[in-house]
């Protein structure tokens, strides 16, 4: 996948410049830009919207593809936030027509000027949706992902996240991570979704 990267950052580089401590990207229409930084254990990023419609960002596993945190951000906000090491930075051109964004990057973590605290145990796992429907979900502070007919999606959360249905006029929660559920497991969000609509 690296090799792919670094081909297709090349093939765009003529969008690709750098202006003080920014950098800026152009991402063609319908298009994913993945960014790695295989020698940074971690680093901080701030990405600013220049364009007319928001863009999807995004830190996944390197090796999994888990998704770790998810944005959209809006035109004309900027964001700053920690990806960790060992993931990378994603941008998701949903449209039409191009996206302009600049980001600058900081080596380090946020932790450094933190007091250490206990890690949380995080459970890595897949979402499957096994139905003919797109599936909305609502997974709070983490991301609102809505899966295709017939998708997975790679997660890793922590032990106690909620992951909820979101229908238009209420949330209906289908499932609390906790120990129990395996590293590398698929769990039949359909089978979530009937357990969980009959208790309601």
């Amino acid at each position: 996948m690296f090799k792919l990267i670094v081909t297709y950052f090349f093939t765009i580089s003529f969008a690709f410049s750098q202006k003080g401590t920014r950098s800026q990207l152009i991402i063609p229409p319908k298009q994913i830009v993945q960014i790695y930084y295989p020698l940074y254990k971690g680093f901080n990023v701030k990405v600013w919207n220049h364009s007319k419609f928001l863009v999807g960002i995004s830190s996944r596993g390197k090796v999994t593809d888990s998704v770790h945190k998810s944005f959209d951000l809006k035109n004309g906000n900027s964001i700053l936030f920690e990806v960790n090491q060992g993931d990378y930075l994603q941008f998701e051109n949903r449209f039409l027509a191009s996206l302009k964004v600049s980001y600058s990057i900081q080596k380090g973590s946020f932790a450094k000027n933190k007091s250490i605290q206990p890690l949380t145990p995080q459970r890595a796992f897949y979402l499957v949706n096994n139905t003919g429907q797109t599936l909305p979900l609502r997974i709070p502070g983490i991301m609102n992902p809505r899966l295709k007919p017939y998708s997975r999606s790679g997660v890793d959360l922590p032990n106690g996240q909620k992951i909820y249905l979101d229908l238009k006029d209420d949330q209906i929660l289908i499932l609390t991570v906790t120990d129990s559920i395996p590293n590398g497991a698929r769990i039949d969000l359909a089978t979530l979704i009937d357990k969980a609509l009959n208790n309601y």
